[in-house]
C-alpha cells in the first residue's frame, strides 16, 4: 500500500506540474501582451500629440502671417453707379481768398428711381453743396483728412434731401485749390 500511495502522490504531483507550467507560461504571455499594449498606446499618444502640435503651430503661423501682411480677405465691393454733378468754382473764405474748382460724382447702388430723383434734385443739391463750400477756408481743403471730411459732409446733407435711396460715396473727380 505504501508504494501505491507514493505512486499516486508522484502521479498527482506530475499532473499538477504541467498545469502550473501552463499557468506560468500564460502569465508571462499575458504580461508581455500588456507591456506591448502599453508601448503601442504610448506610441499612438505620441503621434496624436505631434499631430495636434503641428496643426496648432500651422494655425498660429497663418494667423501671424495674416496680421503681419495686413491681408484683406474680403473681396472689394462691386462698383457703384454714379451721378455726375456740374463743376463748382468757388473762392475760399480767407482774408486772402484762394480759388477752388471741384467736380463731384455721387456713387449709389443701382436704382432707377434714385437716378430719376437725382436728376430732378440737381439744382437743389448744387445749392446745398455751394453753401457748404462757401464756408470753407484754405486750411479746410488742403489735406486728405479735410477732403474726406468734406465728402462725408456733402453725403450727409444730400442724403437728407433724397427719398428714393441714399448716396453711398462722394467722389471728387477734380479737386483743385490755388
Amino acid at each position: 500500500m505504501g508504494d501505491e500511495e507514493r505512486v499516486n502522490v508522484e502521479e498527482i504531483e506530475e499532473q499538477e506540474k504541467p498545469e502550473e507550467a501552463k499557468a506560468a507560461g500564460a502569465f508571462e504571455t499575458s504580461r508581455i501582451i500588456k507591456i506591448l499594449l502599453y508601448i503601442a498606446g504610448a506610441v499612438l499618444a505620441i503621434f496624436i500629440i505631434i499631430g495636434i502640435s503641428y496643426l496648432v503651430a500651422k494655425y498660429v503661423q497663418e494667423q501671424r502671417y495674416q496680421r503681419e501682411q495686413d491681408i484683406v480677405l474680403a473681396p472689394p465691393p462691386p462698383p457703384l453707379a454714379h451721378f455726375d454733378m456740374p463743376s463748382f468754382s468757388i473762392t475760399t473764405n480767407d482774408p486772402e481768398p484762394h480759388f477752388a474748382k471741384i467736380t463731384i460724382s455721387l456713387g449709389y447702388e443701382e436704382n432707377v428711381e434714385l437716378n430719376a430723383e437725382l436728376v430732378q434734385r440737381t439744382p437743389q443739391m448744387q445749392h446745398v453743396i455751394n453753401i457748404l463750400l462757401r464756408d470753407k477756408s484754405y486750411e479746410d481743403l488742403n489735406s486728405v483728412e479735410d477732403t474726406v471730411n468734406l465728402a462725408e459732409e456733402i453725403k450727409a446733407h444730400i442724403n437728407v434731401l433724397l427719398l428714393k435711396g441714399k448716396i453711398k460715396e462722394v467722389y471728387f473727380r477734380e479737386f483743385v485749390v490755388n
